[in-house]
């Protein structure tokens, strides 16, 4: 009886050993390819294999321990690659997560700039637009106004009290936009030559329109002109009257000036026709 246990315990090795061999091609083909040396889990497969087998049946047992050994060793060395691999992979989808929120981080940051940048080119847009709107209202309201300077008996030289007004008005004029005119009238008393009272009226006009021009207003917005004594409504020898008409006035003007005015330099000033002078100067 003992016999015949131990003839199939050798033709079960025998068949176990013969199935293990066959594993064993795949095993090394797996090798060639990529392992070059046993790994840890085979080596440690081989030898718990080695040992279970040679208890359980004797020679024949160890070799088909060793072989089975080998296979759970290789199967648990690929598992542990795999794991690795996968932890390996892991640790790239952390850190490409943790780009991108810091991306994402950096872009919350630039577009709250970036609205703060809107925020505040909205505000300067609407103060300009009001600022625009406030200087509208000023062209319009521009015709009404106006100044007088006025000047001593046949002189053409300006008060220094006269210039504080001057210099406002020429710094209201210098805001005005570019199609704004300046106009500077200059009268005389009817006393005196016609031809003397427009040669003076012109002076006196013609000075006020430099101390404009000191004050900020460009040459080519102002239009001057010398009326002489031609527009007096002064009573024949009423001195206190003829005060009035020694002066130069200065308008704002919205639109372009009218044709037929000339500028500072310009070579023929708009001069009304004289009237009959009396004697005296203007």
């Amino acid at each position: 009886m003992s016999i015949l246990s131990n003839k199939v315990r050798v033709g079960l090795g025998i068949t176990v050993a013969a199935v293990s061999l066959t594993a064993l091609p795949a095993s090394a083909a797996q090798a060639a390819a990529g392992e070059q040396h046993a790994s840890k889990q085979e080596n440690i497969g081989v030898l718990t294999g080695a040992a279970v087998g040679a208890a359980a049946g004797g020679p024949i047992g160890a070799m088909v321990g060793i072989v089975a050994g080998a296979l759970l060793g290789h199967h648990y060395h690929q598992q542990s690659v795999a794991n690795r691999s996968l932890a390996v992979q892991n640790h790239d989808l952390a850190a490409q997560n943790q780009a991108l929120s810091a991306s994402l981080g950096q872009s919350e940051h630039e577009r709250e700039g970036l609205a703060g940048k809107l925020s505040v080119t909205t505000q300067s847009l609407a103060s300009i637009q009001a600022q625009r709107a406030e200087l509208d209202r000023t062209v319009q309201l521009s015709d009404d106004i106006e100044t007088d300077v006025v000047f001593k008996t046949a002189d053409a030289s300006i008060n220094s009290l006269e210039l504080p007004a001057l210099n406002r008005i020429g710094a209201l004029a210098a805001s005005l936009p570019p199609g704004a005119k300046v106009r500077v009238d200059g009268y005389a008393d009817p006393r005196g030559p016609a031809t003397l009272n427009d040669d003076l009226s012109l002076q006196r006009a013609e000075a006020v329109a430099v101390a404009l021009q000191k004050a900020g207003v460009p040459q080519d917005r102002l239009v001057v002109a010398g009326h002489g004594s031609s527009q007096s409504t002064s009573p024949q020898g009423d001195l206190d009257a003829y005060a009035f008409d020694r002066r130069v006035t200065v308008r704002l003007q919205g639109a372009p000036a009218v044709a037929g005015t000339s500028g500072v330099g310009a070579s023929g000033p708009e001069v009304a026709d004289a009237t009959p002078a009396a004697s005296g100067s203007p």
